[in-house]
């Protein structure tokens, strides 16, 4: 742990580009769906483009938002509320909303509970869901310490920074290498996500869209197993699905599996594509 921050985050890599994106899809009249895409915690918009870039190939108009106070130095994340986090994707659902399509919120990790969290909320304006990797529990050992540490700290947990030397939960190692990564974390960032989840899990029997959840067996952030029972118990949609994957860690969208990710992500979000005469005008 550092109670300051003067190492600066490890973020930018040749070629990475970090910044949130607007794809408005190749069909002639508009695209007929639209996808919200959402990154995860002291992730950026990066983690969630490749899915993006994909989808927009297949004529899905996308939108990848950056949480508020991510991608950008530590101090910018240590302040804000998990609340500033979900207003950043209802800020992305409203821009989507215009076109007058429906829309898919497709999230990752945290950005999955965030999605969910959406759905729950906002009803018929949210088509489908996708949770890739949902973080609704973390590793049993981290939310004890957490949880040890914030009684012992309190509000100091604002201003302690925990540094991180390793590397992203990705499998494979190319991915890993030139992976943005959040080398200082203020330590009240992922006890936001534990109250987050608190939150939101009373929130998924409110779900009724069709799901789809994926998750690897291998994630070392999230265990499988504990989420995805949980998520698949607890949802109110009455269409969902779980995939399992074999090979993949945490960050799935870039990792060995992510043409899986592209395939089964890209044949839900166009279950819900209109025809472009039949979309609502104004």
């Amino acid at each position: 742990m550092k109670s300051d921050s003067e190492e600066p985050p490890s973020r930018q890599t040749a070629g990475v580009d970090t910044n949130e994106f607007f794809f408005p899809g190749i069909g002639t009249g508009g695209a007929g769906v639209s996808a919200l895409l959402v990154h995860g915690l002291t992730g950026t918009p990066f983690e969630m483009r490749y899915l993006g870039e994909r989808l927009a190939a297949r004529g899905v108009r996308v939108r990848g938002v950056k949480l508020a106070g991510h991608a950008g130095m530590p101090e910018e994340l240590g302040p804000v509320s998990y609340d500033n986090w979900y207003e950043s994707v209802v800020n992305g659902l409203e821009e989507l909303r215009q076109y007058g399509e429906p829309i898919v919120a497709v999230g990752l990790s945290m950005g999955a509970v965030l999605s969910a969290r959406l759905a729950a909320d906002q009803g018929e304006s949210v088509a489908g869901l996708a949770m890739l990797a949902p973080a609704f529990f973390l590793t049993t050992s981290t939310s004890l310490a957490l949880r040890g540490l914030r009684g012992v700290l309190g509000s100091l947990t604002e201003s302690i920074y925990l540094l991180n030397p390793g590397s992203s939960d990705i499998h494979d190692a190319a991915a890993r290498s030139f992976h943005p990564s959040c080398r200082l974390m203020p330590l009240s960032a992922p006890m936001k996500l534990l109250d987050l989840s608190a939150v939101v899990r009373p929130m998924l029997s409110r779900i009724m869209q069709p799901a789809l959840v994926m998750h690897a067996r291998r994630d070392h952030t999230c265990p499988m197993r504990k989420n995805v029972s949980y998520v698949m118990r607890h949802l109110g949609s009455v269409e969902k699905r779980a995939v399992e994957l074999e090979e993949s860690y945490h960050v799935i969208t870039v990792d060995s599996e992510k043409e899986r990710i592209v395939d089964e992500v890209t044949a839900f979000v166009e279950r819900f594509r209109i025809a472009p005469q039949t979309r609502a005008v104004g």
